[in-house]
């Protein structure tokens, strides 16, 4: 083990190992990604300004505001905090319109077996609450003993406040907790935060994605690591 991260050659990711595991929602839980790149892409158009689908999925988990921030000042533009919430409203209501996200398969069933085995949950978002609980059903987000959105924290991932914050009110520590993730940022959140991470390649290839201590295709492939046999003495 290093820094507190189970090694690759041990090969054990059995839930027998962790009392917490932290989701991120986007990406992971929910197929949509694919609207919120489409709402992001019409709101920079505004400006006149063409941001890559690929670079919205790297942003994935930082603060809205950051985003937009960041990609306008990159294109030399300025814009006063009140006139950046208003784009960001407008991305949010944009992808309102848009999405019919759904979950990816075997996610609810995962979930609920997690729940049923006792361990904590936690949903770690950058997107807002009021997104988490529009695109969840309210009985799966019933499941998540806590839930940290983009709008209750003062630094996004990659920061490691996210899952920082998570773990506190889970009352959890990082060794015995999991993070899965699917997004570069969301990674060295959970990283810095001290936290083992099993990547999703569910929106960029695994080469963006090395960060994580693993890397899976799909939620079947995970569900193999956290269920499969225990190893020996686990």
């Amino acid at each position: 083990m290093e820094n507190g991260r189970l090694g690759e050659q041990d090969g054990d990711w059995h839930l027998n190992r962790f009392q917490a595991l932290l989701f991120d929602m986007d990406g992971v839980i929910t197929d949509s990604m694919p609207y919120h790149c489409e709402a992001w892409s019409r709101i920079f158009e505004r400006y006149g300004i063409f941001v890559s689908q690929e670079e919205i999925l790297k942003r994935e988990g930082e603060r809205g505001l950051v985003t937009l921030e960041t990609i306008l000042s990159e294109q030399g533009r300025e814009f006063s905090q009140d006139e950046l919430r208003k784009a960001l409203e407008d991305k949010e209501e944009i992808f309102r319109s848009l999405a019919s996200p759904t979950l990816f398969p075997g996610a609810d069933a995962l979930v609920r077996t997690i729940r049923e085995r006792g361990r904590k949950l936690a949903l770690v978002t950058g997107t807002s609450g009021r997104e988490a609980r529009t695109n969840l059903p309210a009985d799966l987000l019933g499941c998540f003993d806590v839930l940290v959105s983009g709008d209750m924290v003062a630094e996004g991932k990659p920061h490691p406040e996210p899952y920082r914050m998570a773990l506190r009110l889970l009352g959890a520590s990082p060794d015995e907790s999991l993070v899965i993730e699917n997004a570069p940022y969301g990674i060295e959140s959970a990283r810095r935060a001290g936290l083992r991470c099993i990547a999703v390649t569910t929106s960029l290839p695994a080469e963006y994605l090395q960060g994580a201590d693993k890397t899976v295709r799909d939620l079947e492939e995970l569900r193999g690591l956290l269920f499969g046999p225990p190893a020996s003495g686990a």
